[in-house]
């Protein structure tokens, strides 16, 4: 065994400081103006949550953000540098790639929706941005059609008694039962070990492959246009929560009892005009009409895409947010937001992986379209043998920099980096409706899988959905999960297939569980011990001894914490090298 000085000697560099970024105030945050502003209406189990999103990128609003990235787009695809970007240059630069699926050419798409006023066969920034706007603008909703809803599965797998209900003897075996669902033993239980238990594995797989799991008539997440009339929001709100009357069940009045809309009860009587206990649709416009919030969402975000990104959530004044909402920060970049029976997981992905995985894929096509194995592409290359053409076949041009007739994988990581750095204005929002799920309640990193620690937790999280204080949890007093990631610098378009939907872009099955990235916290002998790279070391893990094991682990929870780690690491002194140093 490795002895404990040896440990401390794999620290080679100093540990990144753990003192979490700074978030801007309030008031930077509202001088930006509406520019940074994204209101959403989240569709929840019993009430609809009005939160409002603010952005800032470095020292701009997100949509400032993003004027300036489509800028610096114009300015690439004029290649020749003459400050006029021509429709050929563009279709040349592989602008339609961006512009989606619309057309049924690149030419016909470039020309029908760039080049707007007047017909002149150049491109100026404002057209630019314009044509951009819809599929590559500065904020897409995207809904997630891969919604996992194992709360059956993984309540029927802890219910061993099977009467409906996890007892505290069920709950205090958590940790036990959960870990018998790790079939491949990495000390992480992901999705597809949950639906082990109970789903075939052919709709397993068809479910991975991107069909559709449901397709609502009302989407979990709306979001609401600047200046927008509330007249549609009231009518969604009353088809989503108009469920039965005194007509009886099922029977749909076109009102809204306390009951069906359990917003707060003071805001309710205000609202109901007639004094009827319920709100018709024009008693919902009108306090629709007053904007009204539960909470604004602040997110900070580094001008780079490669730094932290940071959020946190407050009250429509700035202060704490409102009685009835619980605000949990997980992370300096996941909060965790309960109104009822209703929770929000929000997750801020700074974007520093997008331009990764366009390179992997990428470079897997380049893989797969060099036959000869000579190391470049020449365009006849692109065309396979059955006819059907390389996705990389309709950007060759825009790739091949130096207009060669040599694709080189050198060209292709450029390509990719310019198009990342056009990205870093562009918000992408995936919303993915949980369901009452269990496993969404224990995942509070939201990566789809289980480590140790959410695992060791699960009997703390568990027992606190017990409201009525019986000892007992229902799958009804489960929370209503909605999970909403904010991502910056979407990609997607360059790597969806030729003709295809870019939200719909094939990606091997390993890559739909988004890489963890290794924790930041901790020395270095820590982080480089921990494998599955959850944040713990585990007993596994650990290359020690038992003994160094449990005096490192303080609490005795059979994990080594980063602050644990970082107690019994000596500073390292200037002039000491790790071996072999």
């Amino acid at each position: 065994m490795m002895p404990f000085a040896a440990l401390v000697a794999l620290a080679l560099s100093p540990s990144p400081g753990d003192d979490p970024a700074p978030v801007p105030s309030a008031a930077e945050f509202a001088a930006l103006g509406a520019d940074a502003v994204q209101d959403l209406v989240i569709l929840g189990a019993t009430r609809p949550i009005l939160l409002r999103v603010r952005v800032r990128i470095g020292d701009l609003s997100f949509r400032a953000a993003w004027a300036e990235a489509t800028r610096t787009l114009h300015a690439q695809l004029d290649r020749d540098g003459d400050g006029r970007l021509t429709v050929p240059e563009a279709e040349a630069n592989g602008l339609s790639t961006l512009l989606g699926p619309a057309a049924p050419t690149p030419a016909g798409r470039a020309r029908a929706e760039v080049d707007f006023r007047p017909k002149d066969g150049v491109i100026s920034v404002e057209e630019l941005a314009e044509g951009l706007r819809s599929t590559s603008g500065p904020f897409r909703l995207r809904v997630d059609g891969l919604a996992d809803r194992r709360t059956d599965l993984l309540f029927d797998h802890l219910d061993r008694d099977k009467d409906g209900r996890l007892a505290r003897s069920e709950m205090e075996s958590l940790v036990g039962s959960l870990n018998r669902l790790d079939r491949d033993a990495d000390e992480l239980i992901d999705a597809a070990e949950v639906n082990l238990l109970g789903a075939p594995v052919v709709a397993s797989a068809a479910m991975m492959l991107g069909r559709r799991a449901r397709d609502p008539a009302v989407p979990p997440v709306l979001e609401l246009a600047p200046g927008e009339s509330p007249v549609r929001l009231a009518r969604m709100l009353i088809k989503r929560y108009d469920t039965g009357s005194s007509r009886g069940p099922g029977q749909r009045d076109s009102k809204l009892s306390p009951e069906e809309f359990a917003i707060p009860a003071g805001a309710f009587r205000t609202a109901d005009i007639s004094h009827d206990g319920t709100l018709n649709a024009e008693e919902l416009r009108g306090y629709l009409a007053q904007g009204p919030r539960d909470a604004i969402l602040d997110v900070a975000l580094s001008p780079d895409a490669s730094g932290r990104a940071v959020a946190c959530v407050r009250g429509d004044d700035g202060g704490p947010p409102p009685a009835g909402i619980s605000v949990r920060q997980l992370a300096e970049a996941v909060v965790e937001i309960d109104v009822g029976l209703i929770r929000l997981d929000i997750h801020i992905d700074d974007g520093a992986t997008a331009a990764e995985a366009a390179r992997t894929a990428f470079r897997g096509r380049f893989a797969a379209s060099d036959a000869n194995g000579d190391g470049y592409l020449e365009e006849a290359e692109l065309t396979g043998d059955n006819g059907q053409p390389s996705p990389l076949a309709g950007l060759f041009k825009a790739l091949d920099r130096d207009a060669d007739g040599k694709l080189y994988p050198g060209e292709m990581d450029d390509f990719i980096a310019r198009q990342a750095a056009a990205a870093r204005g562009r918000l992408t929002l995936t919303a993915s409706d949980e369901g009452r799920a269990l496993f969404g309640l224990l995942d509070t990193d939201c990566d789809r899988r289980l480590g140790a620690r959410e695992v060791l937790d699960a009997f703390a999280r568990i027992s606190a959905c017990d409201r009525d204080r019986d000892g007992r949890v229902t799958p009804e007093e489960v929370p209503h999960h909605i999970q909403l990631t904010l991502a910056r610098g979407d990609l997607s378009a360059l790597i969806a297939p030729p003709g295809g939907n870019p939200a719909a872009a094939v990606f091997p099955l390993a890559s739909l569980v988004p890489p963890r990235p290794r924790p930041a916290a901790g020395p270095a002998w820590f982080r480089k011990m921990d494998r599955n790279r959850d944040g713990d070391v585990s007993r596994r893990e650990f290359l020690g001894t038992r003994d160094q094991f449990d005096r490192l682990d303080r609490d005795h929870d059979g994990l080594i914490a980063p602050n644990e780690a970082e107690a019994a690491t000596p500073a390292k002194r200037p002039g000491v090298k790790a071996p072999g140093g």
